[in-house]
């Protein structure tokens, strides 16, 4: 079986005819998909008996890693973090989701409340929550990698833009699995990261970057969508601002 994390096409039926900006998102969605499937093949995995230890239950798991490597011992966090991998890959995410919790917890425990050493476990455990379709807290998980890619990474490390690429995909991304009721948040958060990673590529890219053709653009689609919203949920007339720079996004 393939294992091939944030399996964003499976959700996307609907988004092409609703939001017209859809097609322009959806590369990016799938370059955020290649990437953090690079990421889990490079990751340098312990060796651990998996066969055994995935005939007992999660917290028959935990007890035996935690008598061999010891309860706090960071090992234990990559060994927990691997089998819960091996459950994804069989489609038991809820057991999944026991061990990975518990890894996420020793990591904090070892390496602290903001390093990176938590994220590529965080990002399995979006995975399963958006296998079992729980996007409230798919969006609290992807609200907290935010958090973390802003203090780990500063502006000028492109690791920070590839994780905030990730929050915003997947702010476009919930358009299309959410509630309506939820859309103008995820548009308001979009456009923020939209002009947050336009700053940053000013800053560090070249002018002729294709990436500014995007972001400018993505900026532009998110601005009237939410205009639109605005019109028809308000029946408000949109004005620029005094100053030129129309954020709409600010007034919701």
């Amino acid at each position: 079986m393939t294992f091939t994390p944030f399996r964003t096409t499976k959700y996307l039926s609907s988004i092409a005819t609703r939001f017209a900006f859809a097609l322009l998102f959806m590369p990016f969605l799938m370059n955020s998909t290649t990437a953090f499937s690079q990421q889990l093949v490079s990751s340098q995995l312990i060796s651990v008996d998996k066969t055994g230890l995935m005939s007992l239950e999660p917290e028959q798991i935990i007890q035996s890693l935690r008598q061999e490597f010891g309860p706090y011992d960071a090992r234990l966090s990559e060994a927990l973090r691997q089998l819960g991998r091996s459950y994804q890959e069989v489609g038991e995410h809820e057991l999944a989701l026991k061990l990975l919790k518990d890894a996420w917890q020793i990591s904090k425990i070892n390496f602290g409340l903001y390093s990176a050493d938590q994220l590529p476990t965080l990002e399995l455990i979006v995975y399963s929550e958006m296998e079992l379709q729980r996007w409230d807290s798919v969006d609290n998980h992807y609200a907290y990698l935010e958090l973390l890619y802003r203090r780990i990474f500063n502006s000028q490390d492109p690791e920070l833009e590839l994780g905030l690429q990730k929050v915003s995909a997947w702010h476009v991304h919930a358009l299309s699995i959410r509630d309506s009721s939820s859309h103008v948040t995820h548009l308001r958060k979009a456009y923020h990261l939209f002009k947050d990673r336009l700053e940053m590529a000013e800053a560090n890219l070249d002018p002729q970057d294709p990436k500014f053709g995007y972001l400018k653009e993505s900026i532009q689609i998110t601005e009237q969508q939410l205009r639109l919203r605005a019109q028809r949920d308000n029946g408000m007339i949109w004005q620029p601002s005094i100053a030129g720079s129309s954020l709409l996004a600010d007034s919701y």
